[in-house]
């Protein structure tokens, strides 16, 4: 019956991480398909160290929306230095939650970023399953 508890407790934290995950990326998606398109540039780019001693770099992208207001907004991207120019697509009625750099004329990595969450968390996800169906068999 531990194997049945273990196998839930996984099946609910990594379930709910990729549920989330899966979430955000429906939602940036459809800013990419449906989203208006403006020029914006990364503002700044910027390292923090890691637990484990490693570099992690973070891009801030800054933009103005098509009714003059300044944003900015942090999206990391590969291969993108301080102050290159980048495609950013935002919903009207949210920009500064919904801006992305992601897409046509922009940059795909933050796409594959949030696919290898999903799958990780989906991974474990049904792991838990299998664990939780091996406990109650």
């Amino acid at each position: 019956m531990t194997i049945f508890w273990v196998g839930l407790g996984i099946l609910a934290a990594f379930g709910t991480l990729c549920f989330f995950l899966t979430r955000q990326l429906i939602g940036r998606l459809r800013t990419v398909v449906s989203g208006i398109a403006v020029e914006g540039r990364c503002v700044r780019r910027y390292s923090s160290e890691g637990n484990e001693g490693d570099t992690h770099w973070h891009h801030v992208h800054g933009f103005t929306t098509l009714d003059g207001q300044y944003l900015e907004f942090e999206e990391d991207a590969m291969l993108l230095a301080q102050g290159d120019a980048v495609t950013v697509r935002y919903r009207p009625d949210d920009p500064a939650r919904t801006a992305t750099i992601m897409g046509r004329g922009g940059h795909w990595s933050p796409l594959f970023g949030s696919l290898f969450g999903i799958l990780v968390s989906g991974g474990f996800t049904l792991l838990g399953a299998l664990f939780v169906f091996l406990g109650v068999s």
